[in-house]
């Protein structure tokens, strides 16, 4: 496999991560003060899928040549500001 197909592929994963995180916490029911476990299994999918697509939009603009210059810029920017939300958001909760 080439670092293009793998780089997409790791987008596609965290994506699904990410929807799998939201279809938990819907499955699993409310969460209450004293019941915690859907947010928590709801927030450990959503959260590994913003890092994977963060690692793989940063990686990729990085180390992929066959996209432009522009293109490359655009998955770095996009890759730091992601990764930027999710340290915000892990240290809010």
């Amino acid at each position: 496999m080439n670092k293009k197909r793998v780089i997409i592929l790791g987008l596609i994963i965290g994506i699904m991560l990410f929807f799998i995180g939201l279809a938990t916490y819907i499955a699993l029911g409310p969460s209450t003060q004293e019941y915690l476990y859907p947010r928590q299994v709801s927030a450990v999918f959503k959260l590994s899928g913003m890092g994977c697509i963060c690692i793989a939009m940063i990686i990729g603009g990085f180390f992929i040549e066959d996209f432009e210059k522009n293109d490359r810029s655009f998955l770095l920017i996009f890759g730091i500001v992601f990764l930027i939300l999710n340290i915000f958001i892990i240290s809010y909760s």
